[in-house]
């Protein structure tokens, strides 16, 4: 795997100790500085965590894990450096398994999702359901795209109709009507 920045410095960060002014008074708890080092030492335990699924997850890409696992924008270099706050594995998890029944169901077996799979995967997840029996329900009454169902050629909004995920527009008229 080409390891490009940002895994250099979630590996950096993960596989290396905390700075060594963590340890002066100003970092200490009651100090004017703590909420900086409890930040820094949650950023490092966040690495540490993604390292190991990505360890244990070779398939994963890091843009995959990235994105669902921490934030949509963790992948840049500026999310980074403000620290990560979180790392949801089961999410992410769930939204692999939802990914390759999608890809498999639209006769791509054993092929990499695309970004826009990606992303609409991660919608389906949010704004429908996080239950992989109601997403098979979905899958099964959705239309066979075949290569088009994860191209940047085809309407998103169509795609997100054929899995039955509420556009903006039906979401404001939910919203709205409740």
């Amino acid at each position: 795997m080409k390891e490009n920045n940002i895994t250099k410095a979630i590996n950096n960060v993960a596989n290396n100790k905390l700075n060594g002014k963590y340890n002066l008074t100003q970092y200490k708890e009651g100090g004017s500085r703590h909420e900086e080092k409890v930040r820094a030492m949650l950023h490092k335990k966040v690495c540490e965590e993604i390292v190991a699924f990505a360890a244990e997850h070779t398939d994963i890409p890091m843009y995959f894990i990235l994105s669902v696992g921490v934030s949509k924008g963790a992948y840049k270099m500026s999310e980074f450096e403000k620290g990560y706050k979180t790392f949801k594995a089961e999410e992410l998890e769930m939204v692999a398994k939802m990914g390759r029944a999608y890809n498999d169901y639209n006769g791509l077996v054993g092929k990499k999702m695309s970004d826009v799979t990606i992303r609409l995967i991660m919608r389906y997840y949010e704004k429908v359901s996080h239950d992989f029996d109601k997403f098979l329900l979905d899958l099964n009454k959705s239309k066979v795209l075949g290569k088009m169902c994860g191209s940047r050629e085809m309407d998103y909004k169509a795609l997100c109709k054929n899995l039955n995920i509420p556009t903006k527009e039906e979401a404001t008229k939910l919203t709205e009507a409740a």
